[in-house]
Formats: structure tokens, sequence, C-alpha cells
């Protein structure tokens, strides 16, 4: 696998990353937390994420080339290092079998598409399979060629929907108080924090002179994206979005009315759509990578047993379980979001000093053998 990858790369994915899957449930799921002051919701959830964001490109560019496996190691021990792994690997296998089966939703209900959950899966799982197989440099490589015709299908479908909108269905401005803004933010933190994958791209990506500037631009570039839509959603369904599913579908409609084309806004939906499977793609990645570590695998016949792994559990899962209600129960609404809030808002943060104190350690260990050889000359 080549995992190597440019910074310029790997800020494109980070745009494509934060808003694939956003556009389906969410919006309509936030609004009935917080109602029309979702949107609020949703920023202090991108406010969060940018300093959880920010602590992880520190540790990456000082990590030394060690990845963030070898920096646990180091610093919390082995064991605990490999449960944090599993850990993980289990968050990105919920965040790709949720998003996808709210796409199988969206076709079935938007697009028209008569299907079934393993008539989709499959072919989207050997798709995933091939660039996983390829390594990260594949994935970031077909993200470089979808990003400008995703990017222009969003903002084309907010663009041409803003006529319709109407801004005082935000008001009246926090009318029951702060409480359920933040009630909202809580709850449906389990689909943020979108750039943890950066976690496994430690040692794996070239440090130039301007390492914070792009990425920053790029998380703002996708926050900002993802905010507008929540906005117009809100401005053009009012006191009916918590009702309003596949938002990115719902929004699209408003701008055809009329056409003599029909569905122009389905080529738009379908582009998009390809961000999910680009997202799919990265988790699997990261997942089959940490599965990897937390099992020592380092061949490449092991790599596909947690690949096949992972893939097994999202094939079968939706079959046999209800799995947007089994998230809603256990990681919205249930304890279980306790848990995916250490993963994703407590070992970022604290990503910058077990990365001080794993180079601090790895010089003590390099300064011990420089006297050790001393002394046997």
């Amino acid at each position: 696998m080549n995992n190597c990858v440019k910074q310029t790369q790997l800020c494109l994915l980070i745009v494509i990353v934060m808003s694939g899957g956003k556009y389906l449930s969410l919006p309509g799921i936030l609004a009935s937390f917080a109602g029309r002051d979702s949107w609020i919701s949703m920023s202090l959830l991108f406010a969060v994420d940018f300093l959880c964001f920010v602590a992880i490109l520190f540790a990456m560019k000082n990590c030394g080339g060690k990845s963030f496996y070898e920096i646990l190691c180091m610093t919390v021990s082995t064991p605990v290092a490999k449960v944090l792994m599993t850990l993980y690997a289990l968050f990105f296998t919920l965040r790709i079998t949720g998003g996808l089966v709210d796409t199988v939703d969206l076709m079935s209900t938007s697009l028209s598409v008569v299907t079934n959950w393993a008539a989709f899966i499959l072919p989207v799982l050997l798709v995933i399979g091939y660039n996983v197989a390829k390594g990260l440099k594949n994935t970031v490589r077909v993200t470089q060629i979808f990003f400008v015709f995703i990017l222009i299908s969003v903002l084309l479908i907010i663009l041409l929907s803003v006529k319709y909108t109407d801004l005082t269905e935000l008001n009246p401005f926090l009318s029951e108080g702060f409480k359920p803004a933040l009630d909202g933010s809580v709850n449906m933190s389990f689909w943020f924090s979108d750039c943890l994958f950066l976690f496994f791209c430690f040692g794996n990506v070239s440090v130039g002179k301007r390492f914070f500037t792009p990425f920053i631009v790029s998380f703002l570039v996708g926050a900002v994206l993802t905010v507008m839509l929540e906005i117009t959603f809100l401005c053009l369904f009012g006191e009916l979005a918590p009702y309003a599913q596949n938002a990115l579908v719902k929004v699209s409609g408003f701008n055809i009315a009329g056409t003599s084309y029909g569905r122009l806004d389905w080529i738009f939906v379908i582009i998009w759509l390809s961000s999910i499977i680009l997202k799919s793609t990265l988790y699997f990645w990261a997942a089959t990578v940490a599965l990897d570590k937390a099992f020592s695998i380092n061949s490449n016949k092991g790599h596909v047993i947690c690949f096949a792994a992972v893939a097994l559990l999202v094939l079968v899962a939706p079959l046999i379980l209800p799995v947007q209600q089994m998230i809603s129960d256990l990681f919205i609404l249930g304890a279980g979001k306790y848990v995916t809030m250490f993963l994703q808002y407590a070992v970022p943060i604290l990503s910058p000093l077990l990365v001080f104190a794993a180079n601090k350690k790895h010089g003590g260990e390099k300064s011990i053998r420089r006297v050790s050889e001393v002394k046997e000359q």
C-alpha cells in the first residue's frame, strides 16, 4: 500500500470529507433538537472540531515520522494503544454503515431507484476494496478528479435555491434560550469530528513551510459549505425542517420547478453522492489500518483479512439490525456518545502532549544508546 500523500491532496480530501454525508438526514434530526437554531448547534460543533483539528495538525507536524500508534505505545502503553485502535476501528465502521444506509434511503425515496441493501452495498464494497488495497494515495488522487465537480454541484444546489429562502424563518433567535442549541450539539456530536482519520496519516504527509494555513482554509471551506446548506434548509422548510429527510434533495427540489429539462438537480445530487463513497473509502482505510495495529498485523494477507472483517460487518449489520435506530439510541440519546466523545475530543486535544512525551522519551533513549556505545568503545 502507498499511503504517502502530499499536503495539498489531503486538504482537498478534508473539504470533501467534512461535507460528505452531512446533507442526508443530519439537518432534519438536528432541527428536531434545536429547531430554528440548529445552525448554531452545527456551528458550535464545528468550532470544537476546529480546536481538535488544530491540535491534531500540531501533533502531526511534530510526530517525527512516528505513527500515532507508535506514539500511543510509547506514552500510554501498548495494551491501551491497542484498545484505542479497536475503538477507532469500530467508530469508523459505525460512521460508514450509518452513512451508507442513509444513502440507500435517499436513492429509494428521492431518486426513485428501487434497490435493496445487498444489491447496493456489494458493488460499493468492491470499489472501496480496490481503493483501500491501493492505499491512501489512490483515494486522494480520485478525490482530486472529483473535487471540482462535487464542489460545483453543492454550490449550484445552494445558490439556485437562495431565491426561495425566507430568512425570517430563522427568527426568533434563541427563542427558548441557549439550551436547545447546546443539546443539539451534544447529542449530534457522533456525526462530526470528520478529520480523525488524520491520526492514521502520521508520518505519511509531506510537511511544507506553510503547514497550517492550507489545512485551516480547507477546514473552514468545508464547515462554511455545510452550515450554508443548513441555513438554506431551515429557511426553506421553517417549522417543518424536523420532518424533512435527505436535506440536499429537498433543497435541490426548489430550484427545478417548471423547467423543461426534467430533474436536472438529480445530476447534481448524484455527483455529490460520490463524496459519500470517497468518505466511506477513507474511513474503511482508517478502520483497516486501526485493526492492523490492534492485532499487530504487518502482512498484506492480514491487511486483507482486516478489511474483510470491516466489510462483513458493514454488509451484515443492516440486514439483521435497525442500524439507524441503534445509532440513535446508543450514540445520540444514550450513554454511548460519551465514549465516542472521548475518541473525538479528548484524544485529539491530548495528542500534542502525547507527541511531546513520545519525542522526549525517544530523545532520551537515543542519548542512552550513545552513552552505551561510548562506554563500549
